[in-house]
């Protein structure tokens, strides 16, 4: 009965698991790599990680069955040929002695490895007790079913033999390790122990976070410190050191780093399911800080594999975690994905941080924070992924990207999960359970993948995936690399299940490179950690010595450079305990550098800011409602768009004062400001009243042409159907003083996204633009808009009433140089749209005229300027990036078709997008089937459902019938040059492209441009963005066409930015969602 509930259990959280592999891509040789793999009978590897069902440990028993082995890289007899070791689940360990020449020795016996068959994971080669030798230290699942083991520490005798003391070193641990990793951590010169441990799925692996506390005996993480010296052994210090060891660690992946580059080392794990990763940092005291929150906006879901590298050449290392998420449309369409937006709301209310199921590529900004971009770079999903490693695999001093791929059976196809729903397991009898074990099993889909190599183009950019496969497909685990044969170009080894292990021989032409093995002295014996960077040619190389990685394997014991070693001018090292040695010269491609005794103290610093930040007494409070529990179709949240920003000068002193629009159930603000350059809540009893009101758009207007400006205020929310009073947009009269009145005057009753007020027709008084957002309960469909004339302030009279787009911007600028204003609209799948004032009689729609027709997007916001200088007003428009999982171009756009397909009076939004090649639905057949019950019976099956490829598929209407079809076709951020007939499209530049742009403010005296952005607003399938909170833009360039100077801005991490604005002081104003206003005053001496 026991074995009944452990597959009952597994089928229930199967469903929460991520995505299944694809079938084989051919070709399989990277057209950029020149890697060969070799045969059993060229190199002597002849080890092969061969696993048996077993009645008591098999996939359904053990979840983590078929997570493979590992490999360990090292020299261990000193004589400049690095060996190898593979560890296997079902069989014995073996070592292999380098001869040299792509030849190995097994000297797995000889050398005195315990040839039991018991299961080991993790394996990792390091010198533990400073004898100048590399020892050997396994992870074993040591405690489960009729397992039973423990860790092994194997040191090195010198004369290629090992002796097993892990005992005797207290480090004979029985449980569910994965990996240990090895750090001086209290920098005393010995190497300490981080023992990385994995749950299995049981009532106490779930809960809230509180459960961190907890402790466990077999899964939860332990930390040893090095006290050989003090007592001949380590000792466990895990509470001490403030590193978990609960039951909710599912620890599958562990690499150590100086994360905040303080010259102290830190740790990196990552888990997999619900549990977040951790990172450790080093609180330089004996204790880490668990302090992923502050570091990273999310992270990935089933974390299996991380490395670390200088992937940009900046100095600093990013983070790479790989996760599940597959690139074959079939396979994604009947496979878990995302959690849902449901079961995420209750992860956040169990104190869980963001995760989202798909490969990150956390990029250092150099101030102890990390954003993700992955999808940037297009390397988010390559399927069932283990470790992943960052080095340079063809010489030109750019690091690549490893991922070794595939598993044997896979329990999360969704079919499977429903096949595994129909069985009757009390059917069953207990003498019936092994077939019943082997039944499921061997309804579990196989499928073999090929590994991945992406070549590094530089500036973040990476090969694409099409050109990214290498090797014989199958199921790839532990990998590691070296330079096997040493001759300058880095080999790869592979642990496969039930497939021969590969290595890959290197057979690049270019062998320029540099290798450098760091030798510590007597009194400072530890290389770990160890900070190398090379000068060559006035660029510079930055790489930190650490040799675990990946996934239950570690690497080579050289830094390897791809910059030939003639080339390199000098060579900055930085010890662990921060002491500086420098070369002035390298003599050969590979050298061993030995540390002096005496060396200059390194300072570690971090750059300033143009500003410093303070806070405004002013905080948004979004109202807790969720667009898709009403629309389930929607791919954003409607409801959150605020605040909205305006500056102006309410009670004539001659200084900006703001107006801040609140929430719903929270009071607008007028915040007045001072000639000391702060800002002091002015309270409205006007807003307090019209409180349940959410302020969406906002405008000044001297309505009652008093000489003071007032208020035209547009309200959103999309959280009842519309026309509905809580829609009704406002005007709010001025007192002169600040204080506002609410004016008795019937408004439109519709979802406001943007307001603009200006004098278009020259008569004197000011008109109105009342842009609409859209329809509430019918995502997609198109809202009217309004252009409003002010009739001599007598009357207003609605001149055009018009469905123009989902409108979230506007404004009134003289693109034609003919003294009249003319009108920009932007807004969601709509083009950047142009209404040319027809000499203030009216207005004619010539986005096409201008060259624009095709720039479809999710647009944001709208500015201007003359940035080429050619006496005509450029656009600069902010929109939702590259990072973003949806790419789109005019030939393969991402398209919403719009009908009430099912007849229930109820529009119908579907949504098809590029998916690697194909045209896959945005949501899943699942959700699909709840909004059109005809989905399940034309789909029974997922594999039926993954092969759809177009809307007629889905719902069996031609395009040509159904209502009204829109695209996306450009989804970057974008500058638009006027030349007076047509606009020429112009991207911004990479650093604006990581995030939605909400906003943009321009400086008009030199055209620096100043953005904010990030948003919670998509759904879950599309992820936060939260990359890029705001930037600067300098010295646009008109020869190159673009901005030469990228600047961040000093707003905390993750902030979801909404407007900004420049004050006449030079300082900036930033309204942010669901939080504090910030003020950033410029500093002294800066323009």
């Amino acid at each position: 009965m026991k074995s009944i509930y452990r597959v009952f259990l597994l089928a229930l959280i199967s469903i929460f698991v991520s995505c299944e592999a694809p079938k084989a891509p051919a070709p399989l040789v990277n057209p950029y790599f020149s890697m060969e793999a070799l045969s059993a009978a060229e190199s002597g590897i002849d080890f092969q990680n061969t696993l048996n069902y077993q009645p008591d440990l098999n996939i359904v028993e053990y979840l983590y069955y078929y997570n493979g082995g590992g490999v360990a890289v090292g020299d261990i007899n000193n004589d400049g040929w690095e060996d190898l070791y593979f560890s296997a689940n079902q069989l014995p360990d073996r070592l292999y002695l380098n001869q040299g020449g792509m030849k190995f020795q097994d000297i797995s016996e000889s050398a005195g490895l315990l040839q039991e068959a018991s299961w080991s994971n993790g394996v990792t080669m390091e010198d533990v007790n400073n004898d100048g030798l590399l020892d050997i230290y396994v992870s074993k699942n040591g405690r489960f079913n009729s397992l039973q083991a423990h860790n092994l520490l194997y040191l090195n005798n010198g004369d290629l033999t090992f002796t097993e003391v892990s005992e005797q070193y207290g480090l004979d641990f029985s449980g569910f390790s994965t990996q240990a990793a090895f750090l001086d951590y209290d920098l005393d010169g010995d190497l300490d122990i981080y023992l990385l441990n994995h749950n299995i799925h049981s009532v106490r692996s779930y809960g809230s976070i509180t459960k961190r506390s907890e402790q466990d005996s077999l899964a939860g993480d332990r930390f040893y410190e090095n006290q050989l010296a003090e007592n001949g052994k380590f000792v466990e210090v895990t509470q001490q050191a403030g590193i978990y060891s609960s039951p909710l660690g599912y620890g599958l992946a562990i690499r150590v780093a100086d994360i905040n580059n303080d010259g102290w080392s830190d740790i990196y794990i990552g888990n997999d399911f619900h549990e977040n990763d951790y990172i450790y940092l080093n609180n330089k005291n004996g204790s880490f800080t668990e302090s992923s929150k502050s570091l990273v906006n999310h992270t990935t879901r089933f974390t299996m594999g991380v490395d670390m590298a200088d992937m940009n050449n900046d100095g600093r290392l990013d983070i790479f975690t790989t996760d599940m998420m597959p690139y074959d449309a079939e396979v994604f369409l009947k496979s878990g994905g995302e959690d849902s937006d449901k079961i995420s709301q209750i992860k956040d209310r169990y104190g869980f941080e963001a995760q989202l199921a798909r490969n990150h590529l956390q990029v250092n900004n150099g101030n102890d924070t990390f954003v993700d971009l992955a999808l940037m770079t297009e390397t988010y999903a390559t399927d069932w992924s283990w470790g992943v490693l960052l080095a340079d695999f063809d010489n030109d001093a750019k690091n690549d990207i490893f991922i070794p791929n595939g598993i044997v059976k896979r329990p999360n196809d969704l079919d499977y999960i429903n096949y595994l729903s129909g069985i009757n397991f009390t059917a069953f009898e207990q003498s019936k359970q092994d077939d019943l074990r082997r039944q499921i099993i061997a309804e579990m889909p196989t499928l073999k993948i090929p590994n991945l190599l992406f070549r590094n183009e530089g500036d973040l950019n990476f090969s694409k995936l099409s050109n990214a496969f290498m090797g014989t497909p199958g199921y790839s685990t532990g990998a590691a690399y070296s330079d096997l044969d040493n001759d300058g170009d880095l080999d790869l080894i592979v642990n496969n299940i039930n497939q021969p292990a590969q290595i890959f021989e290197n057979k690049l032409e270019n062998k320029g490179a540099t290798q450098l093995l760091l030798k510590g002295n007597s009194t400072h014996p530890i290389t770990n950690g160890t900070k190398v960077t090379l000068f060559a040619e006035g660029k510079k190389y930055f790489s930190e010595y650490q040799s675990t990685k990946g996934f239950q394997s570690s690497s080579t014991h050289l830094l390897h450079f791809g910059v030939p070693h003639l080339s390199v001018d000098s060579v900055q090292v930085v010890w662990p305990d921060g002491k500086l040695q420098r070369l002035s010269q390298l003599n050969a491609a590979r050298m061993e550098v030995q540390r002096k005794p005496e060396g200059t103290q390194v300072t570690q610093q971090h750059s300033g800011s143009s500003y410093s930040l303070s806070v405004l007494p002013f905080k948004h409070i979004e109202n807790s409602y969720f667009d898709y529990e009403k629309e389930q179709l929607i791919p954003e949240l409607l409801s959150t768009e605020g605040p909205t920003l305006l500056q102006a000068d309410f009670n004539g002193d001659g200084i900006y004062d703001l107006f801040l629009g609140g929430a719903k159930a929270q009071p607008s603000a007028i915040l007045l400001g001072s000639k000391k350059g702060d800002f002091k809540n002015l309270y409205q009893p006007a807003f307090e009243i019209d409180r349940n009101f959410e302020d969406i758009a906002v405008a000044s207007i001297d309505i009652d042409r008093d000489g003071d400006l007032d208020l035209y205020v547009g309200s959103g929310g999309n959280t009842v159907i519309s026309p509905d009073n809580s829609y009704e947009d406002r005007i709010y009269v001025n007192n002169g003083k600040g204080l506002f009145t609410r004016a008795p005057i019937s408004l439109p009753q519709t979802h406001t996204g943007t307001v603009a007020i200006a004098d278009f027709d020259n008569d004197g008084i000011q008109d109105y633009f009342v842009g609409s957002r859209s329809i509430t309960g019918a995502y997609g469909l198109t809202p009217r808009s309004f252009i409003i004339k002010n009739d001599q302030g007598r009357a207003m009279k609605i001149l055009i009433k018009e469905q123009f787009g989902m409108l979230t911007d506007s404004a009134w600028v003289d693109l034609n140089n003919d003294g009249f204003l003319d009108l920009v609209l932007v807004g969601d799948w709509m083009p950047i749209t142009v209404l040319i004032n027809q000499q203030g009689k009216g207005f004619e729609n010539q986005t096409a005229n201008y060259g624009l027709q095709h720039t479809q997007g999710l647009w944001n916001t709208v500015a201007f300027f003359d940035f080429d200088q050619n006496g005509f007003l450029d656009i600069i428009a902010g929109n939702v990036g590259e990072n973003f999982k949806w790419k789109t171009n005019s030939e393969s756009p991402v398209t919403l078709y719009l009908d009430d397909f099912d007849e229930n009076q109820q529009v119908d939004p579907i949504i098809f997008y590029p998916f690697f090649g194909s045209q896959v639905p945005f949501v899943s057949k699942d959700k699909l089937a709840q909004q059109l019950p005809i989905v399940k019976k034309r789909f029974p099956a997922y594999k039926d459902f993954s092969t759809v490829s177009d809307i007629t598929a889905v719902v069996g209407k031609a395009p040509e019938t159904i209502l009204q079809i829109k695209e996306l076709k450009e989804l970057r951020s974008m500058l638009f040059l006027n030349d007076g007939n047509q606009f020429k499209g112009v991207p911004l530049p990479k650093f604006a492209q990581q995030s939605t742009i909400e906003d943009i403010a321009v400086n008009p005296e030199d055209g620096t441009v100043y953005f904010v952005g990030n948003t919670k607003s998509y759904v879950v399938e599309l992820g936060m963005m939260q990359a890029n909170p705001g930037g600067e833009l300098r010295d646009f360039d008109p020869q190159r066409l673009q901005f030469t100077t990228t600047l961040p801005l000093p707003l905390p991490h993750g902030t979801l930015g909404r407007e900004i604005r420049r004050l006449d002081n030079g300082d900036l104003v930033v309204a942010t969602n669901n939080d504090f206003a910030y003020l950033l005053k410029q500093k002294p001496n800066i323009k």
